[in-house]
């Protein structure tokens, strides 16, 4: 490459390779000598080459997957590979590059600049001082000492200032000493301590009157911690779970004295400082992990950042979500969440150095360790997301769309000189910085709750979608594994990093893309059930190896572990993949009968994860009950309900969907069930931990007005919601309260009646009692202490046969019934002015 020394920052061009080797070198227009050859292919932040007439040129070598950008800069004080010193008042130093014949010369009190003479050879440099002699690297800091005669010591340094790497020989330890400080911790000065127990975000959109998100950050569970010196270590999950149950032990009057636990560790839980004797002396507490917690300290010369995310959710609060979690860290199987302590979801720790002599920062040590985590998106939420952050259309959109395009068309047209020398940041020296690797499982679905309109963002979705096969059917708990991201000892501008970081996990993950083929549910997610094989052999291998280094009673406990791994991971990828064709089945022939309000409860079930086998197979009975029932009186109902809606071209269609239904449900039925059982299957054989949501959606009465969030008015929203009881049109929650007496039933009020439901523990499914419609009512509700009086003139289930029949409601508290018939009373109030407007616009037309 032939390089015009006052064109160097002027152009940019394109260079095609003709040789396998790798190699560059370099010559000056006008001069008959070359440069020594340099690597084009490895990534490089400032390669000295020395030249006759420029004496020297800076190279930078970028790359990425796609291009390799090669910089040239004139060189500039601080650019060389090494600065040698030689601070002692006799000793002579010799030094070369290893493999090279070229040895120079370094006297006493002499400072000369050290440059590579092979930059494509080995980068040591070799010293050398009578007998001793050492090789060093030039990129991490380092000290030694050598004796020069019987009353002398030499001492060596190697420190970073600026880019330049600075080797210095000295016999005054005090010299030695302050350089060294570059690469220790100093004593904090100061200390900034901040934690927050829980956070949460609620999206709601206004127009929908809707809860359509929750985002959570919330603290952990009780954590037992010791203090073997300085700081608290939490204990591992398994030793907490004992402290726990000794300590309520003790506190429901168990004694307070010395306890041995089963792990053999003698504890004292009693009184205000808690102790352990063995297999340590130290002190211990009970205490908890904050949801955010962000450490700051600071030196003369250094900083320190520490921050943990204990744990992340998002709730997906939309009617019939399919999945009601979008977001959220996977806990770790039980046979490792035993033996390890509680650990945060995202921890990110950061030691920087700084000099006010130099303007490149170290970054000593940067670390970002992320856990296991699942996302869980169908297209209906993608929807809402899209609804609640995009502006109503405006009239000047299509202006704004064209001035974007020919911003986009600039910056193509845009030298690729000006794209190359655009990042101006500052450079960094990152000594180790490292981000952990990341395992994602994603599950994807083209179905929908709710509304059915889609917004036109979602058009190159379902395109992409569509173009990979998703239309098929749903993509359900596929893994991408992606490696992770290290840099050692380089220099870099915080841009280009950033991007490398980004261009490094992006591109894995398209790497990995073909897992969405092979984790589609109609071919019942092969790629998961391997996944599944593969994990049980290597727990089977591993944890009886890890119980044997601490003992012979945790190697058995460790190999018990690991059978039941084995068979879990076996057994349960098995039914996992019958369980997913079954559901897919069952999918496509609730597609089939064409009523909307059944797939929609269908999905809404389907997705109500069972508590345990029996429940499963509740579920799936009940199932397949209500197919049979569904498809007999469909014959009759789905006429009438089209008639209803569309007049007679509804009853024909609903002649059509009740003949399809007769079929179609109770097959439909039996393949859920099929489903339900081996899912249930799944579940008890991988022994897994359920995810819940963090909190039931938010209630947001007519009026639209967001109020702060009532815990007890959401319960009884998601009550109303899981009951599944036909409403009536334009009705609307209001209020609830649990009916003493009658276990696990409730009274539900809403703007159109009073309901009581009861819930059936085996099949898991609410019955109405009874209900009282506010346009039966007779007289308004009246109080006798705890007792409310309902006067309605509708006598079906269980009123009193006389002149004024009354149901009579025992509450808990007076100040429940007051409540009661205060909800009742405006429920009333509203339906009547609705009423009310609605007859004043009939008459107005």
């Amino acid at each position: 490459m032939v390089v015009a020394p006052k064109a160097l920052l002027q152009k940019c061009l394109p260079l095609w390779p003709e040789n396998p080797s790798g190699k560059l070198c370099l010559r000056v227009v006008g001069s008959e000598s070359s440069s020594n050859f340099f690597f084009f292919n490895r990534q490089d932040s400032g390669i000295l080459l020395r030249l006759d007439q420029c004496g020297g040129i800076i190279v930078d070598v970028n790359m990425s997957d796609h291009s390799t950008i090669i910089s040239f800069n004139e060189y500039y004080e601080g650019a060389a590979p090494a600065l040698l010193l030689n601070h002692t008042p006799w000793v002579s130093i010799r030094y070369k590059q290893s493999g090279s014949a070229g040895v120079q010369d370094l006297n006493p009190g002499e400072a000369r600049l050290f440059a590579w003479d092979d930059p494509s050879g080995e980068r040591s440099l070799s010293w050398s001082c009578m007998e001793n002699h050492g090789d060093l690297d030039l990129l991490k800091d380092d000290v030694g000492q050598f004796s020069y005669d019987s009353r002398s010591q030499v001492h060596w340094v190697s420190f970073l200032d600026g880019r330049q790497r600075v080797l210095l020989f000295t016999e005054d330890v005090a010299v030695v000493t302050k350089a060294r400080q570059a690469e220790e911790l100093e004593q904090f000065e100061q200390e900034v301590k901040v934690s927050l127990q829980n956070l949460g975000l609620s999206l709601v959109n206004n127009r929908g009157r809707q809860e359509v998100a929750y985002i959570g950050i919330t603290s952990s569970g009780v954590v037992w911690e010791m203090k073997p010196k300085s700081r608290w270590k939490p204990f591992s999950q398994k030793n907490i779970n004992l402290l726990e149950e000794a300590f309520q032990k003790q506190r429901g009057g168990g004694g307070d004295g010395w306890v041995t636990l089963e792990t053999h560790l003698e504890v004292k839980l009693g009184g205000a400082t808690m102790m352990m004797r063995k297999p340590i002396s130290c002190q211990v507490r009970r205490n908890f992990l904050s949801g955010i917690q962000v450490e700051f300290k600071q030196s003369q010369h250094q900083r320190c950042l520490r921050a943990q995310l204990h744990w992340l959710q998002v709730d997906n609060q939309l009617p019939g979500a399919i999945f009601p979690i979008v977001f959220h860290p996977v806990p770790p199987p039980k046979s490792i969440a035993l033996d390890s302590e509680p650990k945060p979801f995202i921890e990110v720790s950061v030691i920087t150095r700084f000099n006010r002599h130099s303007n490149v920062m170290q970054i000593k040590y940067f670390m970002a360790l992320v856990q296991e985590m699942a996302v869980k998106i169908d297209q209906g939420f993608l929807s809402a997301i899209l609804a609640l952050f995009t502006p109503a259309a405006e009239l000047h959109a299509e202006r704004q769309k064209a001035g974007l395009l020919d911003k986009d068309l600039k910056k193509l047209q845009t030298e690729l000189m000006e794209t190359s020398l655009s990042d101006q940041s500052t450079v960094s020296f990152f000594q180790h910085f490292h981000i952990s690797p990341i395992k994602l499982h994603l599950s994807l679905s083209l179905g929908s709750s709710g509304s059915e309109e889609s917004p036109e963002a979602m058009q190159s979705l379902n395109l992409l979608l569509q173009s990979i096969g998703a239309t098929l059917t749903d993509v359900d708990d596929i893994v991408f594994k992606l490696a992770f991201f290290e840099v050692k000892y380089q220099f870099y501008r915080r841009e280009k990093l950033m991007w490398a970081v980004v261009r490094h996990y992006s591109e894995q993950f398209l790497k990995q893309m073909y897992v969405l083929v092979l984790g589609l549910d109609v071919l019942g997610n092969p790629f998961g059930l391997i996944r599944g094989l593969s994990e049980g052999v290597e727990a089977f291998f591993y944890e009886p190896f890890q119980g044997a280094v601490q003992g012979p009673e945790e190697f058995a406990e460790g190999f018990a572990i690991g059978v039941r791994t084995l068979l879990g991971n076996t057994v349960g990828g098995a039914a996992g993949v019958v369980s997913r064709i079954t559901g897919s089945v069952g999918k496509g022939l609730a597609a089939i009968t064409m009523d909307k309000e059944f797939q929609q409860k269908r999905r809404e079930e389907m997705n109500r994860p069972p508590r345990d086998f029996g429940e499963s197979l509740a579920k799936g009975g009940k199932g397949l009950l209500k197919g049979v029932l569904g498809g007999v009186t469909g014959i009759v109902t789905k006429p009438v309900e089209g008639a209803r809606k569309e007049g007679a071209a509804g009853f024909f269609k609903g002649i059509g969907k009740g003949l399809v239904g007769v079929v179609a449900r109770p097959t439909g039925g039996i393949v859920d069930m099929a489903s339900s059982t081996f899912h249930g299957i799944q579940r008890a054989a991988e022994s897994t931990e359920e995810v819940s949501r963090l909190r039931p959606v938010r209630l947001i009465q007519e009026d639209g007005i967001i109020r702060p969030y009532d815990l007890t008015e959401a319960q009884g929203l998601d009550l109303f919601q899981r009951s599944q009881i036909k409403q009536l049109d334009g009705e609307v929650f209001r209020d609830h309260c649990p009916y003493p007496g009658q276990k696990k039933t409730s009274i539900i009020i809403t703007n159109r009646r009073v309901l009581c439901v009861k819930q059936v523990d085996f099949l898991g499914h609410f019955n109405r009692e009874w209900e009282c419609l506010f346009e039966n009512f007779y007289r308004p509700p009246s109080l006798e202490g705890t007792q409310l009086n309902i006067y309605c003139k509708d006598q079906k289930g269980g009123f009193q046969r006389d002149s004024q029949p009354v149901r009579r409601l025992q509450l808990r508290d007076s100040d429940s019934a007051q409540k009661l018939q205060t909800v009742i009373s405006e429920a009333q109030v509203r339906q009547r002015q609705h009423s009310m407007k609605r007859q004043k616009s009939q008459r107005f037309l």
